[in-house]
């Protein structure tokens, strides 16, 4: 679970695009639909064989068939919806979910973000207004998301609450006045 700091709130939070779950619903839907297309051809190429002993063990690899694709269906829905990125007004958190149990958490402060690249790729991305961020660090370090939604609006966030961030910290460490 994660435990938000004091005075923290939840600005914004990213996850991948719709479009990227079509190719993997096309998929899913073709390999759940060829099975009874087969299975309606297939006692015409078994009529040689026993009856009695083919059914069972089709009923059998089907059944297995079945459970495998649904399986890994439901293996990358949960990485596509559990990827996330959190902003709050103090940082940004990097949800990465690798597998059932495997999940890394990383996160960096929003005042240590130096640098914001936006990259849209193709026809499919510019028309439907999603694509690639990076953040650059000041320890140098990247932070990735693909294929993410509302790629000007989770910019324009981060830049805004790095500036209020970084304000407010020239603001204390300004010296005092003397009297």
């Amino acid at each position: 679970m994660l435990k938000l700091q004091e005075n923290e709130k939840i600005v914004m939070v990213a996850r991948k695009h719709w479009f990227v779950m079509t190719r993997m619903i096309v998929i899913f839907t073709v390999l759940v639909i060829v099975p009874p297309i087969v299975l309606t051809f297939l006692p015409v190429a078994t009529s040689q064989f026993n009856a009695a002993t083919v059914e069972p063990l089709i009923n059998l690899f089907l059944t297995i068939y079945i459970m495998i694709i649904f399986v890994v269906a439901f293996l990358f829905w949960m990485d596509y919806y559990l990827d996330m990125w959190i902003v709050t007004n103090q940082r940004i958190i990097d949800v990465e979910q690798r597998g059932l149990f495997n999940r890394e958490i990383s996160e960096i402060p929003i005042k240590h973000v130096q640098d914001i690249t936006i990259e849209v790729n193709g026809v499919t991305q510019t028309f439907l207004k999603f694509g690639t961020i990076r953040i650059q660090t000041a320890g140098e370090r990247e932070f990735t998301i693909t294929d993410v939604p509302r790629l000007y609006e989770l910019k324009d966030a981060i830049i805004k609450y790095s500036e209020i961030d970084s304000k407010n910290s020239d603001a204390s460490q300004a010296p005092a006045p003397k009297i």
